[in-house]
């Protein structure tokens, strides 16, 4: 668990479409939060929803004055605003249970997830960066298979549904497993930055900021990146970034991420490590 409640989530300079709820603006809040605490905003905000229709996992509210949508997660603990054109695909989600046949689990559970970074952000989902062909014949070389409960309801992310997959592969923009765990271990040294160095063949180093899958840079090759040591500080001239492609589509299956908080040796005490927890892959894939 985090060492702090996050009580809400809003975009920055939005204005809301919607006085009452805030949609448009407010992006998330603490739905159980609010339940508990029950002083006279807290009653007066949950009083704004009311039960859509409920999911195979979670529902979907809307507001009594808007009819906005919001969607409440399955631990009944987040309320999140859905926009628009994300319904459609929430509803398909809805429709019927997504999973992988096992030749596409195995090559998935060959490649490796991307782990959460030691303070927990990202253990809500396991992602696996590969790329994928489509049954309609559509190829993303930059996609994620994402393993996670609920529904795909956050709009700054491409999601896409499991059960469109025909075929995964390597994908060439894909960063080494050792070097992705590397990146999601990186503790945070200044305010949202936690660095950690590679270097190419060549001996040209670059940095990453947090958990990073993917590399996109002319005349290299992500397979060939390796960690290395030493301090983005003290590097002259300072590397470049490696920057997250914003192409990345998620491909959403079913099951729990199987990720666990524990406290970490190295990261001092506010920080959680997710690590896996003792069960097959099949298992954590398919909720099991």
């Amino acid at each position: 668990m985090s060492a702090f409640t996050v009580l809400g989530t809003s975009r920055l300079g939005a204005e809301p479409a919607c006085e009452a709820c805030g949609a448009g603006a407010t992006v998330s809040f603490n739905w159980r939060y609010a339940q508990e605490r029950r002083s006279a905003e807290d009653v007066e905000r949950i009083k704004l929803f009311a039960e859509w229709r409920s999911l195979r996992r979670g529902a979907l509210y809307r507001c009594r004055v808007c009819q906005a949508v919001w969607h409440l997660d399955g631990r009944s603990e987040r309320m999140t605003y859905v926009n628009d054109g994300r319904i459609e695909l929430v509803l398909a989600w809805d429709a019927a249970p997504i999973t992988l046949p096992p030749d596409l689990v195995h090559i998935v559970q060959q490649i490796g997830p991307t782990p959460p970074d030691v303070y927990g952000n990202g253990r809500e989902r396991r992602v696996t960066p590969c790329a994928v062909e489509t049954s309609s014949g559509e190829i993303f070389e930059r996609a994620m298979i994402c393993v996670q409960a609920d529904a795909p309801v956050e709009d700054h992310m491409q999601f896409r549904l499991g059960s469109e997959i025909a075929s995964i592969h390597e994908s060439a923009f894909a960063l080494p497993a050792e070097v992705r765990r590397a990146s999601s271990l990186a503790p945070e040294m200044r305010m949202g930055f936690s660095p950690t160095l590679i270097e190419m063949p060549d001996g040209r180093r670059f940095v990453m900021n947090g958990m990073t899958s993917f590399m996109l840079v002319d005349g290299y090759a992500a397979k060939d990146a390796q960690v290395t040591n030493g301090s983005y500080f003290q590097e002259n001239p300072p590397p470049a970034f490696i920057e997250t492609p914003k192409d990345i589509v998620y491909f959403i299956v079913d099951g729990e991420p199987g990720w666990v908080a524990e406290e970490p040796a190295t990261v001092g005490t506010s920080a959680v490590r997710a690590t896996p927890k003792r069960r097959t892959w099949l298992s954590r894939l398919f909720g099991r």
